[in-house]
């Protein structure tokens, strides 16, 4: 049988689309409509269509041939739905193609040893490969069938990766409109390029380490003796915020490494963990949000240090968080001139 239909225009929701059927092409005869029973094999699910064409089958058989078919349509959905993928069984130090994309450019070096390592271990093996040029990305899947053969899953993620990638940045970019703006311009989320560019800038004053809550009072005192002579006010906010950076490092990451550097009339504050960083869904709460406090926000006092400070930067992810305060300085004896 096969049915002839059209199109029909509709502005629905859920990517649904209408035909109409114009002509129904049976075997020995032609119709307009599909009957009851054709309607419903091909709108039913694949188990009720699988049901329906064993039901003439001897009662004692018909489970049995049921679930090899669901088992037998399982695997061809499966293969089919690999298109970026291929299939293969390894045997005898040697690999036979299945299903899939023949050409998929698989490293076989890097794929056979994972291969013969789940053969050796009797179990499960996946690993993430990069080719040789770096320009495609593979996620391997390994499963030993014996003591000498497996089979081999292999799909080229490359392009999803990619994607991932682009709606990262996408909504990075977002967040850090909305943060700027939201701030007056004085919080800035910044890419990890353009973190290492001002971490670098200016003169290095102090650096040191904090691993423990007794090493904030000693970073205090370092950066203190490190910066140049500043009113008492200037000096106790730099302090005060250079603190509750420690602290959330110390609560959040276990510690983290700090540095003063200067740079003309501006002192910068430096502080790196290497925590599990900030989730990009909370990333407004977390820094905009007065005393809004997860496992892996800044915590209460990140506002105390938007207050104080004269620009802050943020570079946070799965490999740490970078904090960056700006503070325009003023040296003592120049305030007391004015003042004059």
């Amino acid at each position: 049988m096969w049915v002839e239909v059209a199109g029909v225009s509709f502005k629905g929701k859920n990517n649904v689309h209408l035909f109409d059927i114009l002509c129904v092409h049976r075997k020995q005869e032609t119709a307009r409509r599909l009957s009851r029973e054709e309607y419903q094999l091909l709108a039913g699910s694949t188990g009720e269509l699988i049901y329906e064409v064993t039901r003439h089958l001897p009662e004692h058989l018909q489970d049995l041939v049921r679930e090899k078919l669901l088992a037998e349509v399982e695997k061809s959905e499966l293969i089919n739905a690999l298109k970026v993928g291929v299939v293969m069984k390894y045997e005898s130090g040697r690999f036979r193609f299945l299903s899939g994309q023949a050409d998929l450019g698989l490293p076989m070096e890097e794929t056979e040893k994972l291969m013969r390592q789940a053969i050796r271990q009797a179990e499960h093996r996946r690993e993430v490969i990069i080719s040789a040029d770096g320009k495609k990305v593979f996620d391997l899947h390994c499963v030993p069938f014996d003591y000498r053969s497996g089979g081999l899953l292999a799909l080229d993620i490359t392009g999803v990766i990619e994607k991932e990638r682009k709606m990262h940045r996408q909504e990075m970019q977002v967040y850090r409109e909305a943060i700027a703006a939201v701030t007056g311009g004085r919080l800035y989320l910044v890419g990890s390029g353009e973190i290492e560019k001002v971490v670098s800038e200016g003169m290095e004053l102090a650096r040191g380490e904090v691993r423990q809550s007794r090493d904030i009072p000693e970073a205090r005192r370092a950066m203190r003796e490190a910066l140049p002579v500043l009113d008492s006010r200037r000096q106790h906010a730099i302090a005060l915020c250079l603190t509750e950076a420690l602290a959330n490092a110390l609560k959040h990451a276990g510690g983290g490494c700090w540095q003063a550097r200067q740079s003309g009339d501006t002192v910068r504050i430096i502080v790196q963990d290497r925590g599990p960083g900030i989730k990009t869904s909370e990333l407004t709460r977390a820094t905009l949000m007065q005393h809004y406090s997860t496992k892996n926000s800044l915590g209460c006092g990140f506002t105390l240090m938007l207050y104080y400070a004269d620009r802050l930067y943020l570079n946070t992810g799965s490999s740490g968080t970078v904090l960056i305060l700006d503070f325009g300085i003023m040296p003592a004896e120049g305030l007391t001139g004015l003042n004059q």
